[in-house]
């Protein structure tokens, strides 16, 4: 009885406890606000219209902004709050073409987005693009655009366990769009050091332009300042002494990576060094290559001036370019030096972990040593491109059209580019712009196609005849050679004359190819089942992944095959011999590989080279319709009787006059050679009749004549 008193009193009593904690002691004392608690949203004082700024925790040791007592200089350092401003807009309306976000934690440049309509995220197209981001590599380790260090400011800072990177800097300016109030076009950052003898500020800002009613899409294609964040960085001496100081200031960082399993280029890293005339020499640093230098410790530093320097992707680019009017480069024992940097040199921010040529690079600027006497200061200008890769946009002053990729066709590519704008500017999609400039291209060159498709039609016609002399001579090259030049020179053919056709064909192929491979305008762009014409159709997902085709089931890569293989099965003409047979085999071999590499290229190269295909077979049916209505004019021949006629041709040509009054046929270009080579062989041979042999000679003795 009493176990069961006791056992009811403990159950009572912690009910009660438990009752009491939860409902009533909250009520009657509630807890204190957490001191560690997450940051808070709260609205600046000092500005009412500002976006919500973000306080961090209060760090131990510091003292708060509103004690009644003034805090001592690194108490405000360390109390100025974290901030994010966001300069432009997402509205193209607006007359902005960018939208940038600037953290006050290092002054840092987090992220940058395009506003353009053409320009959407892959993967959410309702979403714009984003041209920079910010890297983290953990342990609360960041890195963004336009990242400055500032070494003599660091030393300072660490007594106060900070640095200019993780320091919050104060915001001295933030400048209004006049036009529309809730919009901020610049902002300007300051650090100062806890004894107030250095101060560095940084002033980011974005233009405005007033958007035209008419022609949208040429304002936004050729104006490139539009595209550029400008970038100040002062330097003030507040101190008493001189002071010696240098930073390093680092380029773009989180340019985007888009399909990437299908790609051919990735970031690459560019750099455009000033010529003594004035002129731009860009060179190309892979990722690979920067990885081997890092490895070996071979990390070269280019004294030379740069007019840009940044990453670039294949339709994208972030640029550095110095900026102002203080800029001013200077020949120097030959070679043009900036009065900004002392070097440039390529950074690996991360190393790919399955691919290195997907590794995260940029570039660092190295300032020449700045000496600044007391109450002195220096400011360095500079402006960043972020924006596609458009001819017309990578001119001057930022003079980078190099980066185009456009080879050594370049200026087909650009005409082929030229006319595929102008298709889509009268008003048809970019899908039934390419088949238009297929018909274009391919009607062009139809009076070679023409002329290749009589010498296929006159081969084949030929080949009985040949595959008699091959029976005749056997293995006998040299004169089965002469036999087929006899027979050649008889029938008015020339079997070089078949190949240059395709040659004249090659530079408007690769241009076409190189053209629609770099055509910005081709990403994102939908036609019939496909998403975007710079990718893959992709027209679903495989249950399974293929080695070296991945896990997508692409079907117009398989179609353009398939037509490739129907045209060499209906134009080859058959093999002979087994040397035909072996190219037969080898032509099979290469569709199966050119399957492989065909199945990753882009959607709008595959819609040209269908069209193009369609087009050839029916050209080639064409022509082998009207070759059938005209009478063979092939002229038959004796395998046994060539080397007769080869060797009397001269003679009767002499004794006899021609009784018709028609020149006589016109020779071929291979009989002409073989007859230039036989007299060479007669003189020879005369030649070696006339002179005495050499070996029935001795040493020191002369040649006697014969009797």
């Amino acid at each position: 009885m009493e176990q069961k008193r006791l056992l009811l009193f403990v159950t009572l009593s912690a009910s009660m406890l438990f009752a009491w904690q939860l409902f009533i002691n909250p009520k009657i004392a509630p807890p204190p606000a957490a001191q560690n608690a997450v940051e808070n949203d709260i609205q600046d004082p000092q500005d009412p219209d500002a976006p919500l700024v973000a306080i961090k925790p209060d760090i131990p040791g510091a003292k708060n902004a509103a004690d009644e007592q003034p805090a001592p200089p690194q108490a405000d350092l360390l109390n100025n709050p974290q901030r994010t401003i966001l300069l432009g807009s997402l509205d193209p309306e607006t007359g902005y073409f960018l939208q940038t976000k600037i953290s006050t934690t290092g002054a840092s440049l987090v992220e940058a987005h395009l506003n353009d309509p053409l320009y959407r995220d892959l993967k959410d197209p309702k979403q714009p693009l984003q041209i920079l981001g910010q890297f983290d590599a953990g342990k609360n380790f960041k890195r963004s655009s336009l990242d400055l260090d500032v070494a003599q400011l660091d030393a300072k800072l660490a007594a106060l366990n900070v640095d200019s990177h993780s320091a919050n800097w104060k915001i001295l300016d933030l400048v209004k769009d006049p036009d529309d109030p809730k919009l901020y076009q610049s902002v300007l950052l300051s650090l100062t050091a806890p004894d107030g003898s250095i101060e560095v500020q940084k002033k980011y800002d974005l233009k405005k332009y007033p958007v035209p009613p008419d022609d949208f899409r040429e304002f936004r294609d050729t104006n490139q300042s539009g595209y550029m964040v400008h970038f100040d960085i002062k330097v003030i001496n507040h101190g008493q002494a001189v002071q010696k100081l240098e930073y390093q200031l680092l380029g773009p960082i989180g340019i985007p990576l888009e399909n990437a399993e299908n790609t051919r280029k990735f970031r690459d890293l560019r750099i455009g060094f000033l010529q003594d005339d004035k002129s731009v020499e860009t060179e190309i640093f892979t990722a690979p290559d920067i990885i081997e230098n890092v490895n070996a410790q071979q990390v070269e530093k280019y004294s030379r001036a740069f007019q840009f320097a940044g990453v670039d992707i294949q339709y994208f680019a972030a640029l550095l370019t110095p900026d102002g009017k203080n800029y001013d480069p200077q020949l120097v024992n030959g070679e043009m030096q900036s009065n900004y940097s002392a070097s440039i040199e390529p950074v690996l921010v991360q190393r790919g972990l399955m691919d290195e040529t997907q590794s995260r690079i940029t570039v660092k600027v190295n300032s020449k040593d700045l000496e600044l006497a007391p109450g002195g200061e220096i400011t360095h200008s500079y402006a960043m491109y972020t924006g596609p890769k458009r001819e017309s946009l990578l001119g001057p002053p930022l003079n980078a059209t190099e980066i185009m990729d456009l080879g050594i066709f370049g200026p087909v590519a650009k005409l082929m580019l030229w006319l595929l704008t102008t298709l889509h500017g009268v008003g048809l999609s970019y899908g039934i712009a390419i088949i238009c400039l297929t018909i274009i291209v391919r009607g062009s060159l139809y009076p070679l196609s023409r002329k290749q498709a009589i010498g296929a039609q006159k081969m084949k016609e030929l080949q009985p005849q040949i595959a008699e002399l091959k029976k005749k001579y056997g293995d006998d090259r040299e004169k089965l050679g002469r036999a087929q030049m006899e027979l050649f020179s008889k029938n008015n053919y020339n079997p070089l004359a078949g190949c240059l056709p395709i040659f004249m064909q090659l530079p408007i192929f690769f241009g076409l190819y190189t053209a629609l491979n770099n055509a910005v305008q081709l990403r994102g762009t939908p036609f019939l089942w496909v998403d975007n014409l710079a990718a893959p159709d992709a027209l679903f997902q495989m249950p399974f992944a293929i080695p070296f085709l991945g896990d997508q089931f692409n079907l117009l890569p398989i179609v353009t095959v398939g037509l490739f293989v129907i045209q060499q099965k209906l134009f080859m003409p058959p093999p002979t011999d087994k040397d035909q047979e072996l190219q037969h085999k080898i032509m099979n071999y290469m569709m199966i590989g050119m399957g492989f590499m065909f199945y990753h290229v882009p959607a709008g190269l595959c819609v040209y080279f269908i069209a193009s295909s369609l087009w050839g077979i029916c050209e080639r049916k064409l022509l082998d319709y009207q070759s059938k209505r005209r009478t063979s004019t092939i002229v038959g021949t004796d395998p046994n009787v060539i080397e007769v006629e080869a060797k009397s041709k001269k003679t009767q040509n002499r004794k006899n006059k021609p009784e018709e009054d028609e020149p006589p046929a016109k020779k071929g270009w291979f009989a002409r050679l073989q007859e230039i080579a036989d007299q060479a062989q007669e003189q020879a041979a005369l030649n070696e009749r006339k002179q005495p042999n050499s070996r029935d000679r001795g040493p020191g003795k002369k040649s006697k004549k014969r009797r």
